[in-house]
């Protein structure tokens, strides 16, 4: 069987699942995690942490009961990112910007998410996760010169610029020396605010790599 659910469907059913205490949101040291079931829909697990310098960093696993098809409303926010993608899969169809992609282990997207609206399709029983880097470009580069932002992609260059941002999506494969600190991020050793450095400094790593590309 498949469900439909809209974003209203999904906000319902979180809180509804907060109340009957089979999801669980906590804050511990420099992180927020939300874990547990969202009823009649998945095993989900969600760990936020907001580091320095307009970076933040997402860690998703979900794993779905019947497969859904979700139909996201478009974000009133500008929202740029790196998505990488270590186990699963999910088609996504952004309308009026993609056709229905594939996002699957070994690939990575770059991003501008905004007044998009997103139709996602889940397959049950697979569990799906990734790594997401959250930029915040006024923030991240605001010590950059100007000839240090001829050396970024034009697609973030452009929420430097004044100019009326542009949605976008792009692909590509990750590489080997991306992997290697998917890995670290992954396995960190410390906790607290050495953990906040240790991630932020492993995601301008990966940011380098991306632009490098």
């Amino acid at each position: 069987m498949t469900k439909i659910l809209t974003d209203i469907n999904w906000q319902e059913l979180k809180a509804e699942s907060e109340q009957k205490g089979i999801l669980f949101i906590q804050s511990k040291g420099v992180e927020t995690i939300r874990q547990g079931k969202i009823l009649d829909v998945c095993n989900t697990y969600h760990c936020w942490t907001k580091l320095r310098n307009g970076l933040s960093i997402w860690i998703h696993e979900e794993e779905f009961i019947d497969d859904l098809v979700w139909m996201r409303d478009s974000f009133d926010d500008y929202r740029f990112g790196l998505s990488f993608f270590l186990s699963g899969k999910v088609r996504i169809e952004r309308h009026g910007l993609t056709d229905k992609t594939d996002e699957s282990v070994g690939r990575y997207y770059s991003e501008c998410n905004c007044d998009i609206k997103e139709t996602e399709y889940w397959k049950a029983g697979e569990k799906f996760s990734r790594i997401y880097l959250e930029i915040e470009p006024q923030e991240f580069f605001s010590s950059f010169g100007d000839e240090d932002l001829e050396q970024i992609p034009i697609s973030l260059r452009q929420a430097l610029m004044g100019d009326k941002l542009q949605p976008y999506y792009q692909q590509g494969e990750i590489t080997q020396e991306m992997w290697v600190v998917l890995s670290h991020i992954l396995q960190c050793p410390y906790q607290g605010y050495l953990k906040q450095m240790y991630l932020e400094s492993k995601a301008v790593e990966l940011i380098t790599l991306h632009c490098q590309q």
